[in-house]
């Protein structure tokens, strides 16, 4: 989860997202909702990308919303997350050069850096591919994790198994490699 600390005239607000994307509209929304004439304002002095359309279109023909602030104006939200960093600095610098004698103090908390349990979550396992069916048995006997089976691509009556790739999945297949050598040595 990713959160961010706003502190404006001495008024807290926490934003929490599970997306750096979420917590960008929600630092819109907030101070749209303060003010959204001096929000506009600070936008464009700012130099903060706009858009005059409700949609970002990519090359490849995705769509992404950006955020409406009013009709034929858009902030656009096509952004990576230290891009999104940037436009707080600009805005946030902007928006106290223009204060008017508010007093805003404004924290930026935004982890870029994913905690363990996301990352683990994101993470896809390395797999190995075994071909020889009797070498997978013995593999998994071993105690290595079958990941899944798919069908042979070259020849279709034959299965492949995915094994989870590890250190332990690497050793036992050259132990393996060793028997067999061993027994057509004999």
């Amino acid at each position: 989860m990713k959160q961010f600390e706003l502190n404006v005239n001495d008024r807290k607000t926490f934003l929490e997202d599970k997306s750096h994307a979420g917590i960008f509209r929600q630092f819109w929304a907030h101070f749209m909702n303060l003010d959204l004439n001096k929000t506009i304002k600070t936008i464009e002095s700012a130099g903060i990308r706009t858009s005059d359309s409700e949609y970002f279109v990519s090359i490849n023909g995705s769509k992404k919303k950006n955020i409406f602030v009013k009709e034929g104006f858009w902030i656009y939200t096509h952004l990576t997350p230290e891009a999104m960093l940037k436009a707080y600095d600009k805005f946030i610098t902007e928006w106290e050069r223009n204060r008017e004698g508010e007093h805003i103090e404004i924290i930026i908390e935004v982890s870029l850096e994913e905690s363990d349990d996301e990352k683990k979550a994101q993470e896809k396992p390395m797999l190995k591919n075994i071909y020889k069916k009797s070498m997978a048995i013995e593999l998994i006997k071993m105690g290595n994790d079958l990941h899944h089976t798919m069908r042979n691509r070259e020849n279709p009556k034959y299965q492949v198994f995915v094994l989870i790739h590890t250190d332990k999945l690497d050793r036992d297949i050259a132990i393996l490699q060793e028997r067999l050598e061993r027994e057509r040595s004999v």
